[in-house]
């Protein structure tokens, strides 16, 4: 299995070779969901490129965000200075077209959604070759998409973990401007929260990091070809520790105490979990910390003005970054200064009085921290010979390729060269990645006679010319894609005369209540089991009334997909089309001939999306401005009305909440997290697993700006207590909108 290491800056990218990846991504200056990191540019990519290829490193360029319409220009402009790279890592299906310019393969980022059968067929036929799928994928989904696709599949072993399905989140975006989408999330899922449900407050929204360093081999069972370790904003000494320990199992050792406690004190998040394949909610979830704890060194024994005495496991050294836990929670955090040490016993300087038994926690190594991690140099071996026309030749030399070069030179009339002279001179290799461990001279029975800056530009060009071979010779092995049968689909979306309206529910009442009115319904399903056993009241309520879609929800896994065919093969002929939340679903509207309207999940943010996503309809994203949205010239849906949906759980709030399991489950209903200034309503989607969807604290509703809006409108009823009817008229004809209500970002957009 191929071990792939998060690089963020050049340092890291340094660390990661050294340690043993067999594969690095990284993002440049634009267009990477890690907008922070920016150490790699169009003007330099090439030279690290360049660089890993030397070493056999792959290199996979992540444009994983998603794409304004203003922006696929400059974001072909990227593209193009770096088609020497391995792949692409992309998340924006509209973006397909540049890509398919370039024969490099494509990888579909965790943020396209993939954990099923059907998703990952969806993306196989529009060129990919590797899918990340999601880190909520079931086993049996895993092994289904290995043995029915050619895909390759790349899965996250170790490191953070998004709350939020796949990392589809619009929570940073609502509270900040600052979208996750766009690479900035400010993790608000890192602050605290309050439950409605008992009244716990704690970080709820925070998952424990991730690591499977002991599951490495059940996963290549299972189909796995890919390890991705997350961290492209972790410093370089993270990347080394977690990369060194992962290929050290991987070749061959024993993923014991020690390696798991290396890789807690590197960076540790309520302790670890090994994700939702493995574990639970209780394991997954990490409510009483939400950041680095790192690894156990110590206890509190004394505390007192002059600070805080602790019988240390481990040595301590100043500038340490420790954490100090009572009772399971942060109690203080301060970098180490000593003040006294007596064998293991350490009195360290501290703010503030921390109670006997303390657990005391190392979460920065001061010596790793400044340790600088370079690549052991590429072996070479040289030498040069004379001839009898007084011309030298130098050949280098690495494995099986070599390069030559010839310079003449003269009769030495005073002060002939020797093999120390050669020698020192083509051993100068410091500002190359090489090292010569043979150097060979054969000088025959010439005196010779060279300047040295002649010597010296025969090294450079022997080995440049080297470089430039074995930088070929990766290249001839690299896998490149023809992407021209991919770029034939048309464009689906529906002609209208006039303007459409979707209005979403999950109410039978609702859909009463809206007879007679020219609307599309959107129904939304929330509990499978019982839509089962009313879908004929349901089929009789809609029969020639409405054209009617069911709204599919975004995660399906296992054997959850069969309760999703046996819905819609009932609603065959009796409903027009689906709206989607996932790529499985446009899967299934070609297998079973319905129509598809892409809901806000796929995430459309250019016009280009409609076409390589083949639906007959879409509703824009609700981070585009309306400007944004006009850019795109295209007849699609604007979120005009409701509570926006902005994560989907697959852990279980409930059990976060109660403190207990399913089979005591404490769920009565929808139910709501508050922070300091809102609240945000939780509800509950069960087809054969739960899944929870968190939603905006405030009502989108454009009313009072519907003069300035002329697109067709989508109105999320779901949750919402107002008259439909009212709603409908309101936001077409134009009222006054609802009191702490906005426009999502139709007139502030997103950075």
């Amino acid at each position: 299995m191929e071990l792939l290491a998060p690089v963020g800056s050049i340092r890291a990218l340094y660390a990661a070779i050294a340690s043993g990846a067999d594969a690095v991504y990284l993002g440049l200056d634009c267009f990477n969901a890690r907008a922070k990191a920016q150490d790699f540019t169009v003007q330099n990519i090439d030279g690290y490129i360049d660089l890993c290829h030397l070493y056999g490193v792959k290199v996979y360029i992540a444009f994983n965000t998603a794409v304004k319409e203003k922006e696929l220009e400059e974001l072909d402009n990227y593209v193009a200075a770096c088609t020497r790279a391995d792949a692409f890592i992309i998340a924006d299906l509209g973006a397909l077209d540049v890509f398919y310019k370039y024969d490099v393969p494509l990888h579909a980022s965790t943020q396209m959604g993939v954990n099923n059968l059907e998703g990952a067929l969806f993306l196989q036929k529009k060129g990919f070759s590797r899918v990340v799928v999601a880190r909520e994928t079931a086993k049996e989904d895993i092994v289904a998409i290995k043995k029915n696709t050619s895909l390759e599949l790349e899965y996250f072993v170790h490191g953070a973990l998004c709350v939020s399905y796949s990392g589809s989140c619009l929570l940073s975006s609502m509270m900040s401007g600052d979208s996750g989408n766009r690479g900035r999330c400010n993790q608000p899922c890192r602050l605290p929260y309050v439950s409605g449900i008992c009244g716990k407050e704690g970080y709820l929204l925070s998952p424990s990091d991730q690591c499977l360093i002991t599951k490495l081999e059940d996963l290549g069972k299972l189909g796995v070809d890919s390890l991705k370790i997350e961290g492209r904003l972790k410093q370089p000494h993270y990347v080394s520790t977690v990369v060194s320990q992962y290929r050290a199992v991987l070749d061959g050792t024993k993923a014991d105490y020690g390696r798991v406690s290396e890789l807690k004190k590197a960076f540790n998040r309520g302790e670890f979990t090994c994700g939702y394949i493995y574990d639970d909610t209780k394991e997954i979830m990490s409510p009483k910390v939400q950041s680095n704890i790192g690894v156990s060194v110590g206890t509190v024994i004394a505390s007192d003005k002059r600070g805080i005495t602790v019988r240390a496991t481990d040595a301590l050294t100043d500038g340490d970054g420790l954490k100090l836990l009572f009772n399971g929670k942060e109690a203080g955090g301060f970098a180490a200064k000593i003040i006294k040490k007596d064998k293991n016993i350490y009195l360290l300087a501290a703010k503030g009085e921390y109670p006997k038994g303390t657990d005391v926690r190392k979460t920065l190594d001061v010596r790793d921290a400044e340790e600088e991690i370079v690549p052991d140099k590429l072996k070479i071996s040289l030498k040069v010979s004379v001839g009898d026309d007084y011309a030298v030749t130098a050949t280098a030399k690495r494995g099986d390729i070599s390069a030559t070069v010839a310079s003449s030179a003269s009769e030495a009339v005073s002060s002939p060269l020797y093999e120390q002279d050669f020698m020192q001179a083509f051993s100068r290799l410091g500002d190359t990645p090489y090292v010569c461990t043979d150097f060979r001279a054969e000088l025959g029975t010439k005196n010779v006679f060279m300047p040295r800056s002649s010597l010296n530009a025969m090294r450079r060009e022997v080995v440049g010319m080297l470089t430039e071979k074995l930088l070929k010779a990766y290249e001839g092995h690299m896998q490149r894609c023809d992407y021209s049968n991919c770029n034939t689909a048309a464009v689906k979306l529906d002609d209208h005369a006039e303007r459409q309206i979707i209005v979403n529910t999950d109410n039978l009442d609702t859909i009463k209540r809206l007879k007679g009115e020219k609307i599309i319904i959107s129904y939304q399903i929330y509990d499978f089991s019982h839509f089962l056993s009313q879908i004929d009241i349901f089929l009789g309520l809609i029969e020639n009334t409405f054209s009617v879609y069911l709204h599919l929800p975004p995660v399906v896994r296992g054997d959850e997909m069969r309760i999703i065919e046996e819905v819609l093969e009932k609603c065959r002929g009796r409903i027009d089309g689906i709206l989607c939340e996932n790529y499985y679903t446009l899967t299934l509207g070609e297998k079973i001939g319905l129509k598809t309207v892409a809901g806000i999940r796929l995430n459309a943010f250019n016009s280009h999306f409609a076409k390589h996503a083949g639906v007959n309809g879409y509703i824009c994203s609700p981070e585009l401005t309306l400007r944004e949205i006009d850019d795109m010239k295209q007849d699609c849906y604007v979120y005009a009305y409701g509570i926006l949906p902005v994560m989907t759980f697959c852990h279980c709030p409930v059990q976060v909440s109660s403190d207990k399991r399913c089979a005591d489950c404490a769920y009565r209903g929808d139910f709501y997290y508050h922070d300091k200034k809102a609240d945000y309503l939780i509800k509950r989607t069960k087809i054969k697993r739960c899944y929870f969807e968190m939603h905006n604290a405030s009502v989108v509703d454009i009313s009072s700006k519907a003069d300035k809006i002329r697109y067709n409108l989508y109105v999320n009823m779901v949750n919402c207590k107002r008259d439909p009817l009212e709603v409908v008229h309101s936001v077409t004809l134009g009222g006054e909108s609802q009191p702490g209500s906005n426009c999502a970002h139709l007139f502030r957009g997103v950075k």
